[in-house]
């Protein structure tokens, strides 16, 4: 695919700067009513395509070519919209999804809920440490180890109560999410690797694996070859001792993948026991960096080959 040319630097009085912040204004100011969502929808594709050109350096390919242009077309068509995309984007509601599933058990568990910053202020956990995020956005998350730091924390877990991130990051999927705190004990140190399986139309393509205290970092086809890529952060050459988790992996994610288009499933095991933790609908907002530099081929061709 021909590259265009790299994009001048993003100072603020950048014309594509301005226009990517106006088209961002327009989109919602459209989608603020709803007799104008069509007209929104067509500006958000606008806004998305520049995105590309600006941060991936290209424009958007055809959606069976990479693996971000696969992405896009999700990102901008109708089915982020969708009342299951809503469902599995709260972090609540996916909880009860994967239970609905594959039962009970399978999941972190959850210790409490709050939609009020006075029941954050009020409340402790029975045990330090705790994960602490909200059930509406992405990429905010605390691990919180004592009393004190609980207290030092509660501007910014009250202050996730008014954030919203789909104005932020214009994925519908996240449009109207109730706005809440979600409090989940630290896993257990033995659940020493966590990852995702990368599903499309139901089937599991690639699982990516890391190592949560060292990092590192691999990713893998379904007959357990490494690729040699990795998404955010380069790879890292590691042997697993032990690969009973996989196969059930594979068969609760095609399970959890049946009735989408596309959807990356998280997960935490310590070889053996497995506990599902988010479900993602568009990573890195569509536009991920891949090691090494031809790594989105790699990995692409793993993602859209036909079934054996």
């Amino acid at each position: 695919m021909p590259q265009l040319p790299l994009p001048v630097k993003r100072r603020a009085g950048n014309p594509v700067i301005r226009l990517q912040k106006a088209l961002t204004w327009v989109f919602l100011a459209l989608w603020d009513r709803p007799g104008l969502r069509g007209l929104a929808r067509r500006v958000l594709r606008m806004r998305c395509w520049l995105d590309m050109v600006l941060y991936m350096r290209r424009a958007p390919g055809p959606a069976d070519g990479l693996f971000n242009d696969f992405l896009y077309r999700l990102k901008v068509g109708p089915e982020l919209e969708l009342p299951l995309r809503q469902r599995i984007t709260d972090k609540v509601l996916s909880k009860a999804y994967v239970t609905s599933i594959l039962g009970p058990g399978n999941t972190v568990p959850t210790l409490a809920v709050f939609d009020t910053a006075s029941a954050i202020a009020d409340w402790r956990p029975p045990d330090w440490p705790v994960a602490v995020k909200p059930t509406h956005s992405s990429g905010r998350f605390l691990r919180i180890g004592s009393e004190a730091e609980w207290m030092a924390a509660l501007p910014e877990m009250s202050g996730w109560l008014t954030h919203d991130y789909f104005r932020q990051s214009l994925e519908r999927n996240y449009a109207g999410l109730a706005k809440r705190v979600i409090v989940e004990p630290w896993l257990d140190e033995a659940m020493r690797l966590e990852g995702s399986v990368h599903c499309r139309n139901g089937v599991p393509k690639v699982v990516s694996i890391i190592e949560r205290y060292t990092k590192d970092r691999q990713s893998f086809d379904t007959d357990r070859r490494p690729l040699g890529v990795s998404l955010a952060f380069p790879t890292t050459d590691f042997q697993l001792p032990d690969w009973s988790f996989f196969a059930p992996l594979l068969a609760a994610a095609a399970q959890l993948s049946q009735e989408l288009s596309y959807v990356r499933v998280d997960f935490y095991t310590d070889g053996k026991r497995l506990m599902f933790g988010e479900l993602t609908n568009l990573p890195a907002g569509g536009m991920g960096r891949f090691y090494p530099a031809n790594g989105e081929a790699v990995f692409s061709r793993v993602f859209f080959a036909p079934p054996p």
